[in-house]
């Protein structure tokens, strides 16, 4: 492997190189096109010299000779350039006459009375073999309209590929020079870099042999010399960090000695080589020291291979009035491929299953709130059904019985419907700017007249400012007429509620208070449960299913805001809906 030094070298004379070829390469097309460009003016230059000398009342004859005269004065001025004269016919007139062979394109193309576009590239054979190139050039002599003469001028590129050698052979020779200062540079360059990390190298081998204690002195102030410092900083934390690693190794063993969960480690063979004292609380290990000797009350042996176990495993036991979940885990005992063991953690999930308890509590309730109005309307329709339907009073007092309970059922269903969507994300919110004051407005116009019947007053606060919301107008109603009804049906005839709309930093805060009976401390963290009521008695005799609240505090969160409560005994309730405002 090539060192970083000769990296360094070989990749500084390599940009060397590519600058100087792609600078030079782009010097020499300047020069060409520049020189090439410049010949091309020069001969239409010549042209337009001689076509702006001749008078315009000169005849044919004159014109002619004018037209000699003319040209075989430029004509002596420089050896490589040559100015021809022919007639509308393609005989040479000057400087030799007679018909010419094979005439060029622009001769053709003036002859018809037409300008060449660009000057013309041509190529000739000399008489000792060798091929000479030449651009060319002409333009038509018109008398009354009509081509008289055609002007030709032509003109060798020697003098242009001479003066092209020799700026190539300036930028090689610069090329060789500076290629020569570019590995002296580089060379330079690079022992400078990696003296400091030859350095660097060599003591951290010895660190790798256990000498921690090296301290290296900077060379510089650059990176590298920073480079030193933290390779000195490294040695002296790597020493700290061995005695870490000790400590760490022994806080470990801390912790699984007092972890709650209990750990068994078996190796290949079954035998129990490690154990923490939390295993023995769930199990009475004693004497055991195999897997088969521990477990051989409680699981299934015959599914559980040791060397052949390759995925974590999981079994729920039931011992000294506790749930346990037992997981065993595979792991490579020792280096050998097929020598696996097993980590067995055993974790009392007691309360796991108290919360499955909890769950089917919520079936039970389910199944009771429905079987209460279902037993009402089959015990009520079937007195109906054995004779008292004649009494017109009996029959419309039970119909309305009957119907009551179905109304209680049907809401009951609506409701846990609802919170089923919600909960599984069914239920598609319309978003749209609202303004939260106006919308609140109307849900308490609405209670009014709820509020009267119990002589209870109901106050409106709106914002100053009009705050505006993005939400579902239906499902916001929903929330603020759920805590609304709530303020007026849980509180004392005569009471005040009030609700109002403030702005608090980014959210819109809807505010409903009254100073009804209030809700106990210990029964506010769970005010939001699913089918927890505060007074059972009292919210099925008004109705209340137990899971307005519930579904009002999924709507909220829906629409990323909150919803709180904060409650006295006998000094009333206030709840706070809290929406984001739209920027």
């Amino acid at each position: 492997m090539k060192s970083v030094r000769t990296r360094l070298v070989l990749f500084y004379v390599i940009m060397v190189i590519l600058v100087m070829i792609v600078s030079g390469t782009l010097i020499i097309t300047l020069i060409r096109n520049s020189a090439y460009k410049t010949l091309d003016n020069q001969l239409k230059q010549a042209i337009e010299v001689i076509q702006r000398g001749l008078e315009s009342d000169t005849s044919d004859g004159d014109l002619r000779q004018e037209l000699i005269n003319t040209i075989s004065g430029r004509a002596s001025l420089a050896s490589d350039y040559e100015v021809l004269l022919y007639d509308y016919e393609g005989y040479e007139i000057f400087p030799m006459e007679g018909k010419t062979k094979n005439l060029r394109h622009v001769i053709v193309t003036s002859i018809s009375g037409k300008k060449p576009a660009e000057v013309a590239k041509g190529v000739m054979e000399n008489t000792d073999g060798t091929i000479t190139k030449y651009r060319d050039y002409a333009e038509p002599v018109l008398v009354e309209d009509k081509v008289a003469y055609v002007i030709y001028s032509k003109a060798t590129t020697s003098s242009v590929e001479d003066n092209l050698r020799q700026s190539i052979l300036i930028i090689a020779t610069s090329v060789v020079v500076a290629l020569v200062l570019a590995s002296i540079l580089g060379l330079l360059l690079a022992n400078t870099l990696t003296q400091p990390i030859r350095e660097l190298t060599k003591n951290a081998k010895k660190i790798a042999g256990g000498e921690l204690n090296i301290v290296m002195d900077p060379m510089s102030g650059d990176e590298i010399g920073e480079l030193t410092l933290t390779f000195n900083t490294m040695a002296k934390e790597l020493n700290k960090t061995l005695s870490e690693v000790y400590a760490e190794k022994n806080k470990l063993e801390a912790v699984f000695g007092h972890m709650t969960d209990g750990i068994l480690v078996f190796d290949s063979k079954g035998c129990l080589v490690h154990q923490n004292p939390a295993s023995g609380e769930f199990f009475d290990i004693g004497k055991k020291s195999t897997f088969k000797e521990v477990f051989e009350d409680w699981l299934d042996l015959e599914d559980i291979e040791l060397n052949e176990t390759e995925e974590t495993k999981q079994h729920v036991i039931s011992i000294k009035n506790r749930y346990l979940n037992i997981c065993l885990a595979p792991y490579k005992f020792v280096v050998e491929e097929n020598d696996i063991g097993i980590i067995v953690v055993i974790q009392d999930i007691t309360k796991h299953k108290k919360l499955e308890e909890l769950q089917k509590e919520f079936v039970a309730n389910v199944s009771h709130e429905l079987r209460t109005p279902i037993t009402t309307i089959k015990s009520y329709a079937e007195t109906l059904l054995v004779g008292e339907i004649d009494d017109p009073e009996i029959s419309k007092r039970f119909l309305g019985v009957i119907n009551s309970e179905s109304d209680r059922m049907t809401v009951l269903v609506h409701d846990l419907l609802e919170l089923s969507k919600l909960d599984n994300r069914q239920i598609n919110f319309e978003m749209e700017p609202l303004n939260i004051s106006l919308l609140t407005s109307d849900v308490v116009e609405k209670y009014k007249a709820e509020a009267i019947k119990k002589a209870q007053t109901i106050q409106y606060e709106e914002s100053k400012e009009k705050l505006t919301v993005q939400g579902d107008a239906n499902r916001i109603i929903q929330v603020v007429r759920n805590i609304v009804g709530n303020a007026i049906k849980y509180s004392q005839e005569g009471a005040n509620i009030k609700v109002s709309v403030t702005q608090q930093d980014n959210y819109a805060v809807i505010k409903v208070s009254d100073n009804g009976f209030g809700i106990p401390a210990e029964d506010l963290p769970r005010i939001f449960e699913r089918f927890y009521r505060v007074d059972k008695a009292r919210s099925r005799a008004m109705g209340g299913t137990g899971l307005g609240l519930a579904i009002a505090k999924e709507i909220i969160e829906h629409h990323g805001g909150m919803i709180s409560v904060e409650s006295e005994i006998d000094k009333g309730t206030t709840f706070y809906i809290k929406l984001k405002l739209l920027k």
